[in-house]
């Protein structure tokens, strides 16, 4: 008979997921991993093939937890007008960044410069840009922008929204928070 986990699996892939984000992929160790989940080699190798296969799972958590909440309120009209929503997420990223520097980032700009954990990874990576620029063009549309520049708008966008967080983990100052919101307010501006 095999004997329990010793572990909350969704509790140490929540340690998992927070040292990837903090270290990167290649910085962190199999030894720093395990003392960050709290568990031991031979239950790790129980639960989790390998340290990729954490990866794979700490970017899946993110993704549902993280990017679908953020594309969830994108998307909610009951949060406003499209431009609303779009700003109001810049806004909340600013403060962040002046309140505190942000200094952790986003995980997924972390991961996207990191580029490590393979071609699986990268795949996880590209869907995940996706579906955040996807929820800016849903927005953009809800707004009554036609597709085209919708579209467009929603890459602009997603940039912004990539440097902000890179600039916040950098210790972004309070004048570049509100530089890059007067930029997104530009961006967002009518067409006429």
């Amino acid at each position: 008979m095999a004997r329990p986990r010793e572990f909350d699996s969704e509790e140490a892939m929540e340690k998992a997921m927070t040292l990837f984000w903090d270290r990167g992929y290649e910085e962190a160790s199999l030894a720093e991993l395990l003392a960050a989940m709290e568990i031991t080699r031979g239950s790790f190798y129980k639960a989790f093939q390998d340290k990729q296969s954490i990866y794979l799972a700490a970017l899946d958590l993110y993704n549902d937890r993280v990017v679908g909440r953020t594309v969830a309120y994108l998307t909610d009209p009951a949060e406003g007008a499209g431009r609303a929503r779009i700003l109001g997420l810049f806004k909340r990223i600013a403060d962040m960044s002046r309140k505190d520097g942000d200094r952790i980032g986003c995980f997924l700009c972390n991961a996207l410069v990191d580029r490590a954990g393979g071609d699986e990874a990268a795949l996880k990576l590209r869907a995940m840009t996706q579906r955040l620029e996807n929820g800016m063009y849903r927005a953009l549309l809800d707004d009554g922008l036609a597709e085209e520049p919708a579209r467009g708008k929603a890459r602009g966008l997603l940039s912004l929204y990539f440097g902000l967080r890179v600039l916040g983990r950098a210790g972004l100052s309070a004048g570049m928070a509100g530089d890059c919101l007067h930029q997104v307010e530009q961006l967002l501006a009518r067409e006429t």
